[in-house]
């Protein structure tokens, strides 16, 4: 291997720069935050402002599933940067990051040595990052202001160490107990991928005649258990509970009868979704290739973690029934893998016929562009607001976001301390309006998650509260049941029990807002605001309709 110098260096660096920027571009066509993100950063700002990790102060209940990313927030918070802007500027980087990370795996996998010159340069290390910098899930989720990418980065890296210790460098197993620790304070799923790569290398020891574990082994669980163990330790004493809210909300709780296949057809479709938008029958016949691998390489345990990775993460996502966000965040390690394999792939090809190589991949990275670009730009169509079997389109969460944002900066100023509400969306309104709040699907209740049962199939939407719920909480507000409309006596609160409320002690309330658009068509202006407020709370406010 030449010694470094600054020109291989660029040489080696300039193609991973051009996907950098590439993919920055892309993930700046969409440029949002999706409401659920607005639940960590009001965790993130009670953190900040009163150190505590909760959503409403004084009731501390784990309404989030990505502790670190929203512990970073907060601490970002303190210095005076909001999450808005950072979480954007964040995931980004970490976006970034995984390319790199993609390409010195797929460098280290084909042995390609440092170019000095530019005909020594290798094409192949560099397929992976560009197929990911033109991915429309991957530019998307770059952004959206979720953890998505600091996850995927984390486990990205953790494989990376793994691959470099069955290269001859086993002390970094230890540097891969740590990332796969922070990936599961990051997201759930962390726990499940180090499961795999355990019992991946039980597997790979078993071949090798090796039961026992070395030091590097130990020093890798060891790092994960000094990190993970004292951290699961606090949040169950912190919580009281040993998972988070969300699990006792979409994962416990019989579903009514005929339904349990449903969730397995929303996961399913959820899963030929994805294969779908990223074409993955074109590139199958090249990833076949990818994963041909001489045993006892450090190839072939790549594309054997891979391969049981990707059984594990399709397993699990139609268990759960996918998500209802669009554009497969909820798989995204598992498309970075694919990226790689298919680098190798592309390899695999150039060692049989190099000009045929040279040739087609070009042509395929041009036409997963192309049809990404149409993806992206068909994504973000004002008008494309219509869910598929339960996924919601970047337009529909970009368009939902922002009326709740309007609706919860209009009226800040018009809680007073006491006032108690129940949302829909538990993010972006009581995020800009600062309120005290519970949402209808449980998320930032624990009466909900552990008292009411689950009535649905769509993922993220499992259980929907009862009245005697709701009830228990005394609610000033009932921003659940609600409309938006172009005047204010259109108004039909079908969400909910309208007449049962109004015989509680509830009034009809409407306010104009300027900005609001109702989403059956978002082009169209919706400036009326109607809800249920409590009438002994005598609501005022600048912008009340009478």
């Amino acid at each position: 291997m030449p010694p470094r110098n600054l020109g291989s260096t660029i040489l080696r660096w300039a193609p991973v720069a051009a996907c950098a920027a590439i993919l920055v571009w892309h993930s700046l066509q969409y440029n949002f935050v999706t409401d659920d993100a607005y639940i960590s950063f009001v965790y993130s700002r009670n953190l900040a402002e009163h150190g505590e990790l909760s959503f409403n102060l004084g009731h501390p209940v784990e309404g989030y599933t990505n502790f670190l990313w929203t512990f970073v927030l907060g601490l970002l918070m303190v210095v005076g940067i909001a999450p808005e802007i950072s979480s954007r500027v964040l995931g980004t980087a970490c976006a970034i990051g995984t390319l790199v990370v993609a390409f010195r795996i797929t460098e280290r996998l084909l042995a390609v040595k440092r170019p000095t010159t530019w005909r020594e340069i290798s094409p192949w290390p560099i397929i992976p990052p560009l197929l990911l910098a033109w991915s429309s899930g991957f530019a998307c989720w770059s952004s959206g202001g979720l953890e998505t990418q600091l996850f995927t980065l984390l486990v990205a890296l953790a494989i990376e160490a793994y691959v470099a210790a069955e290269d001859g460098e086993p002390l970094r197993l230890q540097r891969m107990g740590l990332y796969l620790a922070l990936a599961a304070m990051t997201r759930p799923e962390g726990l499940m991928v180090a499961g795999v790569i355990g019992a991946h290398r039980l597997a790979m020891n078993a071949s090798r005649r090796r039961i026992k574990p070395d030091l590097a082994e130990l020093r890798a669980i060891g790092a994960f258990l000094l990190v993970w163990a004292p951290w699961f330790a606090w949040r169950w004493w912190y919580y009281g509970w040993p998972f988070p809210n969300t699990y006792y909300v979409k994962a416990t709780g019989a579903l009514p009868k005929g339904m349990d296949a449903e969730v397995w057809r929303y996961g399913f479709h959820y899963i030929y979704v994805w294969a779908k938008q990223v074409h993955l029958v074109w590139i199958a016949p090249v990833l076949v290739l990818g994963v041909i691998a001489k045993p006892r390489t450090p190839r072939f345990s790549f594309v054997t973690l891979a391969a049981l990775l990707a059984g594990a993460y399709l397993y699990y996502t139609a268990s759960v029934g996918g998500d209802f966000m669009g554009l497969h965040r909820f798989i995204m390690p598992l498309f970075v893998l694919i990226a790689i394999v298919a680098g190798l792939g592309f390899a695999r090809i150039a060692d049989w016929k190099p000009p045929a190589a040279l040739a087609l991949a070009p042509l395929v990275v041009i036409a997963f562009a192309w049809t990404q670009w149409k993806l992206t730009s068909e994504s973000l169509r004002v008008d494309n607001i219509f869910s598929d079997n339960g996924i919601d389109t970047p337009a529909f969460l970009i368009e939902y976001t922002e009326d709740r944002a309007t609706i919860g900066r209009a009226m800040e100023s018009c809680f007073r301390d006491g006032d108690f509400s129940i949302v829909g969306g538990a993010g972006a309104q009581p995020y800009f309006g600062r309120m005290q709040a519970i949402d209808i699907f449980g998320l930032v209740s624990e009466k909900v998650a552990h008292e009411d049962r689950r009535v649905s199939a769509r993922p993220g939407h499992d259980k929907w509260a009862s009245d005697e719920v709701l009830l228990s909480y005394d609610p000033t507000f009932i921003f659940y049941c609600y409309d938006l409309t172009a005047k204010p006596e259109q108004a039909h609160l079908g969400q909910c029990s309208e007449q049962a409320w109004i015989a509680r002690g509830y009034e009809r309330v409407t306010m104009h807002i300027p900005g609001l658009h109702t989403l059956a068509d978002p082009r169209q202006p919706a400036e009326y605001y109607t809800f249920l407020a409590k009438k002994a709370r005598k609501f005022e406010c600048n912008g009340r309709v009478r």
